[in-house]
C-alpha cells in the first residue's frame, strides 16, 4: 500500500468540509490520541508527498476534521480529496509493548520454532477475535492466527515472526 520508507499511513481524505478548508479524514488507526497529537502531517497524491502543519484537529464521529495550513478555502480543499494522510516514521505514535504497526510486520520471514522457513507476511487481517498474518508460501497464501499461543515471538526490527510448529498449519 505504501512504498515510500518514511511515510506511515494513518488515514485517507475523503472530501472537504464547509467552505473555510477544513478536510475530512477516515482515520486508520485505532489511536484517537494520535490525532489529536498531530502538528504536521503528509499528503501524499499521486506521486508526490507535501508536509503541511495542522492548525487544528477535532472530531465529527468516527471521522477527523483537519484544518492544514495553506488549504484556506473549500476549493483547495476539494483538491486534496482522495489523498493519503500519513505521518514520518520518526513521528508514529508509540504503541504498547509487544503491539505493531501493520507496516512492521508486513515483509516479515515467517519461520518456525524448528527453524523452518514458512513464508512472508503480505497482510494482516484485522477479525473480530484476532488479527490474522496472510503468509504467502512457496504456492500459496496461509492465513495465520496471530495470537500468543501460535506466534511465539516478533522481532520487529529483524523483520521475523516466530511461530509454533502446529501440525497442518502450513500443509
Amino acid at each position: 500500500m505504501n512504498d515510500e520508507p518514511d511515510f506511515v499511513l494513518i488515514g485517507r481524505l475523503r472530501r472537504a468540509h464547509g467552505v473555510t478548508g477544513e478536510v475530512s479524514v477516515e482515520p486508520i488507526s485505532d489511536v484517537r490520541e494520535r490525532f489529536d497529537a498531530l502538528t504536521h502531517v503528509l499528503i501524499k497524491t499521486d506521486n508526490r508527498i507535501s508536509e503541511l502543519r495542522v492548525k487544528r484537529v477535532r472530531w465529527k464521529g468516527g471521522l477527523v476534521l483537519l484544518k492544514l495550513q495553506g488549504v484556506d478555502d473549500r476549493s483547495a480543499a476539494e483538491g486534496l480529496a482522495g489523498s493519503l494522510v500519513g505521518v514520518r516514521l520518526k513521528d508514529v505514535y508509540p504503541l504498547p509493548e509487544d503491539t505493531y504497526y501493520v507496516f512492521q510486520l508486513v515483509g516479515s520471514r515467517v519461520v518456525s520454532e524448528s527453524g523452518e522457513e514458512m513464508g512472508t507476511v503480505v497482510d494482516v487481517l484485522r477479525m473480530p477475535a484476532n488479527d490474522v498474518f496472510a503468509v504467502k508460501t512457496n504456492d500459496r497464501e496461509v492465513l495465520v492466527p496471530a495470537t500468543k499461543n501460535v506466534v511465539k515471538r516478533v522481532e520487529s526490527e529483524a523483520k521475523i515472526i516466530v511461530v509454533d510448529d502446529i501440525e497442518g498449519l502450513f500443509e
